[in-house]
């Protein structure tokens, strides 16, 4: 099929979440159909990439900006909350109309929603993929004088699953909310793990432990989660495990972390150098890679019960919410390692993903 995928992210260099999905479903996609990539961009930099993308029939890059810019605030006093005011984009707009009109295309990919005001009027299917759904993310983390704001973001939310042909969701809790707020079915189509890459070795929880931080700061709720890491999770392990380290690896590193920063251009070899990951997260959203990459690698997690949420994972079983139980249990450690890798194996190996996502296209 002719397929016409349009990004609000390009998906490549591999930082965020949303650029190793959209990255990994493309490269194996695009060996059973023919994919015009159509993505926003932040800087001009990001055009260099487009030799990484090759495995695409077509790749256009539309420059969207920051999002705090003029433009985008006064668009927001509109009809648009902020985040799709962000993406109301003339450019992109005749860039994809030019598209529909030159070729034929059996349906439009959308990843996510929030591009749909750069989106021309088409009688072609449209497929709408959600990473999280925006509105509950929103409305925890934003202040009292954006409710309004919120308010927007949740009957367009609404209004474009309405409008589609198919939607997907990345979790079993995130498709019940879609599925309730736009009476359609709804496909999961999981995020995932390359097991190849990210290959398993025997934990070992040694006397001077590093424990791993990873994540995009530009996310809210990394930023959160950081902060109870430093501020209350650090200090206590410091006390009673004098010897013991903490990386934090990730983009856009506020300074208040710069000391436990670890650069790295090798995050796999990092998961198997570390011997804990940490993630105290607060927010429950979509589902976080890092599980996913520590579970495929065989690395013992400590994290609450949002971190674990949207992933099939059973506290005590595939992770921990007390770091000290890992202290003098090693046969703990090693359970948690073979229990995660078993997971990730059987349901998030991006081969098996595509294959989802395949199947949504051609029922579109």
């Amino acid at each position: 099929m002719n397929i016409l995928f349009v990004s609000a992210v390009l998906p490549y260099p591999l930082y965020s979440g949303g650029q190793i999905r959209i990255y990994n479903l493309l490269k194996r996609l695009s060996k059973r159909h023919t994919i015009t990539l159509v993505s926003c961009i932040r800087s001009e930099e990001e055009r260099a990439y487009k030799k990484d993308l090759a495995f695409c029939h077509e790749v256009h890059m539309v420059m969207r900006g920051r999002v705090w810019q003029l433009r985008f605030l006064m668009n927001a006093i509109g009809k648009y909350p902020l985040l799709l005011a962000s993406y109301d984009l003339s450019d992109m707009r005749t860039s994809l109309q030019m598209l529909l009109d030159r070729g034929h295309f059996d349906l439009v990919h959308l990843e996510p929603f929030y591009v749909w005001p750069s989106v021309p009027n088409t009688d072609v299917p449209i497929v709408v993929s959600e990473h999280n759904v925006e509105y509950e993310v929103y409305k925890r983390i934003t202040p009292a004088f954006f409710r309004w704001d919120t308010a927007k973001l949740a009957y367009w939310e609404a209004f474009v699953w309405k409008k589609a042909a198919a939607l997907t969701a990345v979790s079993d809790d995130d498709a019940l909310v879609m599925k309730r707020v736009s009476g359609r079915d709804v496909t999961i189509v999981h995020n995932g793990v390359d097991t190849k890459t990210f290959r398993f070795r025997k934990p070992n929880i040694s006397k001077k432990p590093t424990l791993l931080f990873v994540g995009n700061f530009r996310w809210y709720p990394n930023r959160e989660a950081a902060k109870t890491l430093v501020s209350r999770v650090w200090p206590k392990v410091r006390s009673s495990m004098p010897g013991a380290r903490l990386w934090i690896v990730g983009k856009d590193i506020p300074e208040a972390y710069k000391e436990f920063e670890k650069k790295t251009d090798d995050i796999a070899t990092i998961y198997r150098d570390a011997d804990i990951l940490v993630a105290p997260h607060s927010v429950p959203s979509g589902t976080k890679y890092k599980m996913l990459e520590a579970m495929a690698t065989g690395l013992p997690i400590v994290t609450t019960k949002e971190g674990a949420k949207g992933l099939g994972m059973e506290e005590n079983v595939h992770y921990v919410t007390d770091i000290t139980r890992l202290w003098d249990n090693p046969s703990l450690a090693e359970d948690l390692a073979k229990n995660g890798r078993k997971l990730v194996e059987e349901k998030y190996a991006w081969d098996q993903i595509s294959q989802k996502l395949d199947y949504v296209w051609k029922n579109a």
